[in-house]
């Protein structure tokens, strides 16, 4: 098995000079080609605000749009992400501009406006154009240094994309999560009530008490990731290891913990439970909103954020604690009166921010100024916009709320009503299949008068109209015209609300019988 690796490496690293190499790098001769060193293949795309390692994608500098730029066939981009996302070291000394980077056994030595630098102390060489430091952000030659640490580098021109191939060493930064299994983290909280009693429900508590981090919030990892074996935090860098709400994250094993605790007794995850609330509770905002990340977050990660249902994932939890429910039977009713007025506050800023558009209100936008509450970006291709997905979760823990408020029914109602008027009918989403085609399929929009209703994923704030985007950040009317990886990477348009739809009538009946806004 050893020595099939370590041909499949070999095979890998002569496709990658194959490939199309404008020049090797110096560590050509890699030293690491062993049976457990790992090739990685990195691309930077110019004018899109991300990097891709084995085409999944990563923002380049977390929450604030960077983007690589051209010189003269020159790719500059900052790598404080990128480096340490690959098992290296990035350290910046703002006192003597000098920046150290090491990576697969690689030192660089560089300093801001000096084509000169050092390489593992001891070779000198000379980058094509100096670091430059620039509204805080630096400017890295990426070509040159991608060399200096061993990788292959080819420039694709007309795709205007810098792909480098790593050959690095074996690194716990590097390995993989445990994935799929019976319980990921997709999984993890719809297990059935005898599996939060036994050995398997003890095992996932313990791993999420295991990767909580010291704030008492929890980081996001993908939806695949195996939780009954030990989360590798090691390969959660930069803001891949910070606590935040975002994928209902923080929220999920806190309910996991409690379900668990009610059925095993076990003071650690009642006490862990505890720390993640006493997280929940101080990342609320004065205004009743959450940040997608907290604390400190950066650029759009300071928003205040309703995207994937976090807000309201936070509100259900805290609703249960406030009104009861058994199995928050623990906590204490110095916490209980806490998320009692966190509740409220939260309820009150969604009514303050449901969105008006020519005199009549609508859905909610993804993200709000934390401060303004006006609606904001997200990522690059997340426009300010009415959400036609992360608006119906809004709604549905509107509707759950007991004896609601008349302006909790107004709400609720003027949302279903621009529901209805924003459904479209007689058309569907197509994959066509396409071997030619980087991913091997593309998407469309055809016509079927048989087509159940869909609706777009973001709606124009100024006309209504469905809008549509990349990674350039560009606004867009026509699903055609967005990019091809953002086309098939990437769900426009949302099923959502039909269910929503179906479940008003009932809500309607109880709490606004003399109203009905569906046509």
């Amino acid at each position: 098995m050893k020595s099939l690796l370590r041909s499949v490496l070999v095979l890998a690293v002569a496709a990658a000079v194959s490939f199309g190499c404008a020049t090797p790098g110096v560590g050509g001769d890699s030293p690491f080609l062993t049976s457990s060193a790992t090739l990685k293949t990195v691309s930077l795309i110019v004018g899109e605000p991300n990097f891709s390692v084995d085409g999944a994608f990563q923002e380049l500098q977390e929450g604030l749009y960077t983007r690589p730029q051209l010189r003269k066939d020159l790719v500059l981009a900052p790598l404080d992400d990128l480096i340490p996302y690959l098992g290296g070291s990035y350290l910046f000394d703002a006192e003597t501009d000098e920046l150290r980077l090491s990576l697969a056994g690689r030192q660089l030595l560089l300093k801001v406006g000096s084509t000169q630098a050092e390489a593992d102390q001891l070779q000198e060489f000379t980058l094509t154009v100096a670091p430059e430091l620039k509204d805080g952000v630096l400017w890295l030659p990426v070509a040159d240094i991608w060399k200096q640490l061993g990788a292959y580098v080819k420039w694709d021109k007309t795709r205007q994309r810098l792909t480098g191939a790593f050959i690095l060493p074996p690194s716990r930064n590097l390995e993989d999560f445990a994935r799929g299994g019976p319980v990921t983290e997709a999984t993890m909280g719809t297990q059935p009530a005898a599996f939060y009693a036994g050995p398997e429900g003890r095992r996932l508590a313990d791993v999420i008490v295991g990767y909580q981090n010291a704030d008492g919030g929890w980081p996001k990892v993908e939806r695949d990731v195996n939780l009954l074996v030990p989360v590798n935090t090691a390969a959660m860098t930069g803001f891949r290891i910070k606590s935040t709400i975002d994928n209902d994250s923080t929220m999920k094993q806190m309910a996991v913990l409690a379900r668990v605790h009610a059925a095993t007794q076990d003071a650690r995850y009642a006490e862990s439970f505890l720390r993640g609330l006493d997280y929940v509770l101080l990342a609320q905002l004065p205004n009743g909103g959450w940040q997608q990340f907290w604390p400190d977050p950066q650029g759009y990660k300071a928003h205040i954020t309703f995207n994937d249902d976090t807000i309201a994932n936070v509100l259900e939890v805290l609703r249960d604690i406030v009104s009861g429910e058994p199995i928050y039977a623990f906590v204490d009713p110095g916490r209980v009166a806490r998320a009692r007025a966190a509740y409220d506050r939260g309820i009150s800023l969604i009514l303050k921010t449901q969105i008006v558009v020519t005199g009549r209100k609508t859905g909610w936008c993804s993200q709000y100024d934390h401060l303004t509450l006006e609606p904001r970006m997200g990522r690059a291709f997340k426009l300010p916009s009415i959400s036609g997905a992360e608006s119906v979760n809004v709604v549905r823990f509107l509707m759950s709320i007991d004896q609601p408020s008349p302006e909790i029914v107004a709400a609720v109602q003027d949302a279903v009503a621009w529901f209805n008027k924003a459904r479209m009918d007689g058309i569907k989403l197509e994959r066509v299949e396409d071997s030619s085609l980087e991913f091997g399929f593309d998407r469309r929009v055809v016509t079927d008068p048989k087509a159940p209703s869909i609706w777009a994923r973001f709606y124009d704030l100024e006309s209504g109209k469905p809008l549509f985007s990349a990674r350039d950040g560009v606004k867009r009317d026509n699903y055609g015209d967005v990019s091809y990886e953002r086309r098939v990477k990437y769900s426009w348009f949302a099923t959502e609300p039909r269910k929503l739809l179906a479940e008003y009538p009932a809500w309607q009946v109880k709490w606004a019988p003399k109203r009905s806004v569906l046509r």
